[in-house]
C-alpha cells in the first residue's frame, strides 16, 4: 500500500491495518508489525507511537484551518484516537486496543482523509521509489564511513544520512514532510559548515563522493517537488550552496 501524502489518511491507514491485527496478539507485537520494525526495539516502537500522536495533532490542525467545513462532525474521530494513544501499555492484549478502534472512527478518518487530499492535491510516490532511496541511501552510507574523506567531514555526512534513514523509516506516518525536513537541515548543515568543507581541499575520489551526496539529495528534493507541485532547487545549485562548481 502506497503511503498517502495528506495526514489523515496516513492515520486512517495505520489505524486500519492496526484494526486488522489478531486479538490474541499482543499490543507490542501489532504495532511492531503495523511500524515495521522488530517487535523486541522497544524505543523505537514508542517512538514511532510517540510520532503518531504528533501525526494526530497535525491532522485536527489541518482541519481546524478549513473553513468550508462542520468543524464538530470532522473532528469526532480525533476524541477517540487521542482515547487510544493516551493509555500505552506494549505488553497488554491488543483487544483492549482493538475493540476501542471503532467503524465510526475509522470512516471519519475516511473522510477527513477525502477532504485534505482535495485540499493538497499532492501525488503519492510508489513505493518502488521509496525503497530505491533505501538501498541508494544505505549504499551511500557504507561508501562514506569505507572513505578517505576528513573525519569531520564523514561524520557530517554520515549524521545527515542517518536522520533521512529515520525519516524514512517513519514515512509511514510523516509522510513526505517529514522527508522534506530532513532534506532541509541536511542542506542548512551544509551551509552551516561550507568554509570548513571548502578547507578540505578535497580532490580525486573524495570529491566524486560529495558530488554523490549532493546527487542524493537532488533526487530526494525533485521527488518531493513532484509530489507537492512545487519548483525543485537544482544540484548545481547545492553546490553552489558551499562554494563549489563542478561544471
Amino acid at each position: 500500500m502506497e503511503v498517502k501524502t495528506e495526514p489523515a489518511g496516513r492515520l486512517y491507514d495505520i489505524f486500519h491495518e492496526a484494526k486488522l491485527k489478531p486479538e490474541a496478539h499482543s499490543s507490542r507485537k501489532v504495532w511492531a508489525e503495523v511500524f515495521d520494525v522488530p517487535e523486541e526495539d522497544t524505543g523505537t516502537i514508542l517512538k514511532m507511537l510517540a510520532e503518531l500522536i504528533q501525526l494526530t495533532h497535525a491532522t485536527k490542525e489541518k482541519l481546524e484551518k478549513l473553513n468550508d467545513i462542520n468543524h464538530e462532525l470532522y473532528l469526532r474521530p480525533f476524541s477517540q484516537i487521542e482515547r487510544v494513544l493516551s493509555h500505552i501499555n506494549l505488553d497488554a492484549g491488543w483487544k483492549h486496543w482493538k475493540d476501542q478502534i471503532d467503524e465510526p472512527t475509522i470512516y471519519g478518518l475516511q473522510f477527513c482523509s477525502d477532504k485534505l487530499n482535495r485540499v493538497t492535491n499532492y501525488t503519492k510516490i510508489p513505493n518502488e521509489e521509496i525503497d530505491s532511496i533505501k538501498q541508494s541511501l544505505s549504499e551511500l552510507t557504507d561508501q562514506i564511513l569505507n572513505s578517505e574523506l576528513d573525519n569531520s567531514l564523514k561524520e557530517l555526512l554520515v549524521r545527515n544520512l542517518e536522520g533521512l534513514r529515520q525519516a524514512i523509516i517513519s514515512f509511514k506516518i510523516k509522510g513526505i514532510e517529514g522527508i522534506q525536513r530532513e532534506v532541509e537541515l541536511n542542506l542548512g548543515s551544509i551551509i552551516l559548515h561550507r568554509e570548513e568543507i571548502r578547507s578540505k581541499s578535497i580532490s580525486g575520489k573524495e570529491s566524486a563522493l560529495l558530488s554523490k551526496y549532493f546527487k542524493f539529495i537532488e533526487g530526494l528534493n525533485k521527488t518531493i517537488s513532484t509530489a507537492k507541485n512545487i519548483k525543485e532547487l537544482g544540484g548545481k545549485d547545492f553546490l553552489k550552496l558551499i562554494g563549489i562548481d563542478n561544471g
